[in-house]
């Protein structure tokens, strides 16, 4: 909070905010700069690659692939459910770049995630 203090009182006193707004904006603030360090430090421990979203997937390649299916993976509904996913496939399909973008959308819902590649 200090760090935006100044910021905020100068906000405040420019626009004639109350204490109580000022306090509101301040704890605001906080709460983002706290949520945003948590993504951070649970995307760097993850060992995902952030360019490997689900936008990014290309399912023209893997026509056979259920696309529904593969967002569906995308809520994260398996991790409440406690199920486990499991893809596997011919060398290159596109393995990797799903299991990447998955453990992000987990990321972004608050979830703890660590990819580590096996033979």
């Amino acid at each position: 909070m200090v760090d935006r203090l100044e910021m905020r009182n100068k906000h405040a006193l420019e626009n004639q905010i109350n204490y109580l707004e000022f306090l509101e904006l301040l704890v605001e603030d906080e709460f983002v700069r706290r949520q945003s360090n948590s993504y951070q430090n649970r995307l760097r421990d993850s060992k995902l690659q952030s360019q490997k979203i689900l936008d990014a997937y290309d399912f023209l390649f893997q026509p056979e692939l259920d696309k529904r299916m593969v967002y569906d993976l995308a809520t994260c509904r398996f991790i409440t459910q406690k199920s486990n996913v499991i893809f596997m496939g011919k060398l290159g399909v596109g393995k990797t770049h799903l299991a990447h973008a998955i453990g992000l959308e987990a990321i972004k819902k608050g979830k703890k995630v660590l990819f580590v590649h096996t033979n």
